[in-house]
């Protein structure tokens, strides 16, 4: 069997937001798509929903993977650059909030978590 990820469907208490935030720290295309927003990239699309009585506790974890640990590092110096924006936080794995990113490493695996504008954790990861 072979499988692909079609798209990932997000709700979000402000589209717009979540979607912005999203677009510039993956670099994927912004369009509507009637009601929602959608983000496109050539290996999967999000698409964003506004529900304004989202719950804010989040538990589900999106994993992203890097092809070196020098894209890894650039990602966070991007994250950086656009958390006061966004008021995003670095999370710890627990989902505490940490006031700095930091790599961690599990033998040959290095990976940051961050949360986005809704509370929901994101991890980014390089496999050595």
């Amino acid at each position: 069997m072979s499988l692909k990820i079609g798209q990932v469907a997000l709700h979000s208490k402000n589209k717009l937001t979540l979607a912005s935030f999203l677009s510039e720290l993956l670099d994927m295309e912004l369009s509507h798509s009637g009601e929602a927003i959608r983000l496109e990239d050539d290996n999967f699309t999000l698409i964003i929903i506004e529900d304004p009585s989202m719950s804010v506790v989040s538990n589900m974890v999106i994993d992203f993977f890097t092809d070196s640990l020098e894209e890894l590092q650039g990602l966070i110096q991007k994250v950086e650059f656009i958390k006061y924006r966004y008021r995003i936080t670095f999370v710890t794995d627990e989902g505490k909030v940490l006031e700095d990113v930091k790599i961690h490493n599990i033998g040959h695996l290095h990976y940051f978590f961050l949360s986005d504008t809704d509370g929901r954790r994101w991890k980014f990861s390089y496999r050595s």
